[in-house]
């Protein structure tokens, strides 16, 4: 059977510790009855298996694929990831007690080949059931790529270099008095708010400016210098004074274009 087989709607396919859990109905005996439910097992990579442990090494030489499996998930490993499934890797003389069996038990009734078949599209079609029946999920697949990286690159004093990544102290808070850990410490900093919050990014920014100029009596239009305060404090959260620093910025700047418009009139032609 192809691997573009369709799977029907009546064939379920769940990525189990063991491998591909397959069930479908069987064929009916007589015309009418209601056909059993046959379960096949079919063999995945045990995450200490070799082609685990492949993808995983590879992954580790390649920071941008592993960027990519963080913001896009399985589809982003597809030239990672083995094109034969692990029940099509086996050798030709494998003892028959390594194949795929059904549970219907009958010698010779195709239902395990039949369920390969649905496994061989299932693995061709999702990344996602590749990579689980590697043993991995996306999340575990790249946490073990990052001890992988900091295994093979130690740092000497670990507690050190996250406290000067953190713009902590030269020494943690108590090392020498019986203070706080360094743990403790960050966690102090952040509830204080002392460490860096990072702030909306472009497209989650919400507020609407364009309308929010504030009227003043005799000021044309286009002309004023104030501004709402509410919507920049909505923009620009923990930033005080934000509404007040941009009407000095706006009014510098329109009167130093009016001092240059009129330095430009006075100049003969």
């Amino acid at each position: 059977m192809s691997r573009k087989l369709t799977i029907p709607k009546d064939v379920a396919l769940e990525p189990v510790p063991e491998g591909l859990l397959v069930k479908f109905p069987a064929e009916a005996a007589e015309a009418g009855e209601r056909p059993p439910l046959c379960t096949v097992l079919l063999p995945g990579d045990p995450r200490g298996g070799e082609e685990s442990r492949a993808l995983l090494n590879r992954l580790a030489g390649r920071p941008l694929l592993l960027a990519g499996l963080l913001e896009e998930g399985p589809e982003a490993l597809e030239a990672l990831l083995p094109e034969q499934p692990p029940w099509r890797r086996g050798k030709p003389a494998a003892a028959a007690s390594d194949a795929p069996r059904c549970s219907c038990g009958a010698g010779g009734c195709g239902h395990a080949e039949r369920a390969m078949a649905y496994g061989d599209a299932a693995w061709a079609a999702d990344a996602g059931v590749r990579l689980a029946l590697l043993g991995w999920t996306p999340e575990t697949l790249a946490a073990a790529a990052l001890d992988l990286w900091a295994a093979r690159q130690p740092l000497p004093d670990p507690a050190a270099a996250l406290r000067q990544a953190a713009g902590g102290p030269e020494r943690s808070p108590g090392e020498a008095e019986g203070g706080p850990n360094l743990a403790e410490w960050l966690a102090e900093m952040a509830d204080q708010g002392r460490l860096h919050l990072p702030g909306p990014q472009l497209h989650d920014v919400a507020a609407e400016l364009a309308d929010l100029r504030l009227r003043r009596p005799g000021v044309k239009p286009g002309r004023e210098t104030g501004s709402d305060s509410a919507p920049w404090a909505a923009l620009l959260p923990g930033v005080p004074g934000a509404a007040k620093g941009l009407a000095l910025v706006a009014g510098r700047v329109m009167e130093r274009a009016a001092e240059l418009a009129g330095a430009k009139r006075s100049k003969p032609g």
